[in-house]
């Protein structure tokens, strides 16, 4: 098969837009959009000049109910999420892997922020998103090196991390010295985690989910200055044309817009570098190589429109990097449902009634005047002050004008509606401003406030549940991005200790599981359980554990109090006996017997080794004896060979004056 050509790409990518979900046009966008201004409890746009504009903003009571319980559960405990290996090889290193993830998501990156993004966009606008991606960085520190010799200057200009500044030359007598001033440069990164508002998102129309989608885009504006600084080419980027978003987009349009935070300033007038152009990462399945096999690659594009697009990036990658949460799921379908799809005409009805309502009440307290024609002064009649004349010419110049009254009917239609709400939020009023005041003070009971409070918790958990697939999604990426891309070993904090992660020994098979607390309405409920499982615990201590009760079960329960009490890190009160070295086995009483018989045999021993000492003592002695008998001899010998050398040379001194003394005469 031949090769994917530019063209067809660009062709591709701009039809997988424009037919995406989430394009600007497209029915979903227009529902967001409304669910931001339902929220925000902005003008139905059907008002009445000098009649009432109130609006409901039954959606917002819902959501922010709603939104305390699903975050205590997620982030109640230090570790949010549970790896467990899925091979044998990989159980060493699953705690450490929960650590460093848990680590990366809640110390690195504001953990609570991206949740709570992601948990209230999917409450509100059906899909929460976000996006989990190595960030490589560079820091660069400057550095001064003295009196540096050749052989030292050379090595430093040859360091490539090493970015020279100046340097200055000194001779002397010894040689030649070196003054220098470098820039070092260190690259490093981190992992990522970033909420991604809805808006930016296109998903094809065939996915049903991630896991299937073979193709989603992020669209972002981005300036001029910031494509440059990401390393793409200055030529392409500066061809870009300017975005035309604010237009176009009218999620963003609304979601910006509130309380005026919009502005007509262009700052690209003043500086060109500051120029909006609208970038769009696509992640997409496509036959680059022509092998006939589609892969999922990264094709970041610039512009606007297939005769606009500008290819500035196109790479394989392993996998999808977002993360997505559903409140309520549908089946088959990638996006869900939200709360407004819910409460949406129930908002409109109830603003409906409570406008009518209000209008009554104020016609009631102000209700026209009829007056008859000629037989009342009408500047008196406009003129309303206390104690004031109205000239009339007959006494029933001036009556009152009837107006029905329908307050009742009103309020009864309100309560109408809010038990329409409940049963399609599962939120009931009563538990939106519950606390203990209201439950002594009402002629409610303890017994249905533990009813409503346990339906309500049940749906809070079935949600729970929902978003925990999103959860894992989160560190499932985290996780493989450390696997692929941290090529260093780093030292975390951890509970007080400084602990080396590599994740170079680490695979990226793991499954991981997500620890989802129960719901705030029965936290005294798990709290006495625990009391209970405590004491029994402490009684089977006492007996001896009856091998089921171990102190760190023991550690276990506490540890539970303490996260359900609100007390993250239990290593503060207690110490965790998996973290302390194994105790030396305690030594079995030996039999009295056999203490005997080593006693004797230990005493035999001895013995023998006392007679062996004593026959190497004397073999010793011996042989001393023997060497200096034999030193003896040898000094003997040697002044025997003295004296002899002594008497020859004697002899020669005689011989040799003889012959001197011959010679003479």
């Amino acid at each position: 098969m031949a090769k994917l050509s530019k063209t067809k790409l660009l062709s591709l990518i701009s039809q997988e837009v424009q037919n995406s979900l989430g394009f600007y046009s497209s029915e979903l966008a227009t529902q967001r959009k409304e669910a931001i201004k339902y929220y925000l409890g902005e003008p139905l746009g059907n008002e009445v000049e000098g009649r009432s504009g109130v609006v409901s903003q039954d959606l917002l009571e819902v959501v922010e109910a709603i939104l305390p319980s699903l975050m205590r559960m997620f982030t109640q405990s230090d570790k949010m999420v549970n790896f467990e290996p899925t091979q044998p090889e990989d159980v060493p290193y699953a705690e450490q892997i929960t650590d460093y993830c848990n680590h990366i998501f809640t110390k690195d990156n504001d953990g609570f922020s991206i949740l709570h993004s992601m948990f209230k966009t999917a409450l509100l606008q059906k899909n929460g998103f976000c996006k989990i991606y190595w960030k490589p960085s560079t820091e660069q520190k400057k550095e001064s090196y003295k009196h540096l010799d050749e052989t030292q200057y050379q090595a430093l200009l040859i360091d490539e991390a090493v970015e020279l500044i100046g340097v200055d030359e000194i001779e002397e007598e010894n040689g030649v010295f070196y003054d220098v001033e470098v820039r070092r440069k260190k690259d490093y990164g981190r992992v990522q985690i970033d909420p991604v508002p809805p808006e930016e998102i296109l998903v094809s129309k065939r996915a049903t989910s991630l896991e299937d989608c073979d193709f989603i885009a992020q669209r972002v504006m981005k300036t001029v200055s910031e494509l440059i600084d990401m390393g793409y080419s200055k030529k392409l980027v500066e061809s870009l044309p300017t975005t035309e978003e604010q237009i176009f987009n009218t999620e963003a349009v609304v979601r910006r817009s509130y309380d005026d935070e919009t502005t007509d300033l262009d700052a690209s007038l003043v500086d060109p570098s500051l120029r909006v152009v609208q970038i769009t990462e696509c992640y997409m399945k496509a036959d680059m190589d022509g092998d006939g096999i589609a892969e999922l690659r990264k094709i970041t594009v610039g512009g606007s429109g297939y005769n606009n697009y500008v290819i500035l990036e196109n790479e394989e990658i392993n996998k999808i990097p977002f993360a997505m949460c559903v409140a309520i799921p549908m089946p088959f379908r990638f996006f869900g449902l939200s709360f407004y799809d819910l409460l949406a005409d129930l908002q409109q009805v109830k603003t409906t009634v409570l406008r009518n309502t209000l209008d009554n009440m104020y016609f009631q307290n102000n209700a026209r005047t009829v007056v008859v024609d000629g037989q009342a002064n009408l500047d008196d009649l406009l003129t309303s002050r206390a104690g004031g004349i109205v000239r009339v010419k007959s006494p029933n110049a001036v009556t009152p004008l009837q107006t029905p009254n329908f307050l009742n009917d009103g309020l009864a239609m309100l309560q109408k509606v809010e038990q329409l709400k409940e049963q399609r939020s599962g939120v009931p009023n009563q538990l939106m401003g519950l606390n203990p005041d209201t439950i002594n003070k009402s002629h409610t009971t303890a017994t249905s406030v533990n009813q409503m409070m346990q339906s309500s918790t049940q749906r809070i958990e079935l949600i729970a549940r929902c978003f925990a697939d999103g959860v894992k999604d989160i560190f499932k990426n985290i996780l493989a991005c450390v696997c692929e891309y941290q090529d260093q070993e780093r030292i975390i904090n951890l509970r007080g200790q400084f602990i080396p992660m590599n994740p170079r020994e680490w695979t990226d098979h793991y499954d991981c599981t997500v620890q989802v607390g129960l719901g705030t309405g029965n936290q005294d409920q798990r709290l006495e359980v625990l009391q209970r499982v405590l004491a029994v615990q402490e009684k089977m201590i006492a007996q001896g554990g009856m091998g089921m009760v171990t102190p760190q079960t023991i550690y276990n329960t506490l540890e539970k109090y303490l996260q359900n009490s609100g007390y993250k890190d239990a290593s503060q009160f207690f110490i965790n006996p998996a973290t302390q070295p194994p105790q030396p086995p305690k030594q079995q009483q030996p039999d009295p017997m056999t203490q005997l018989a080593q006693q004797d045999l230990q005493m035999r021993g001895q013995k023998n080794m006392m007679d062996a000492q004593l026959k190497a003592q004397k073999l010793q002695s011996d042989n001393q004896m023997k060497m200096q008998k034999l030193n003896l001899d040898e000094q003997k010998l040697a002044a025997q060979i003295i004296k002899e050398q002594k008497v020859n040379e004697i002899e020669k001194e005689k011989l040799a004056s003889k012959i001197l003394e011959q010679g003479l005469n």
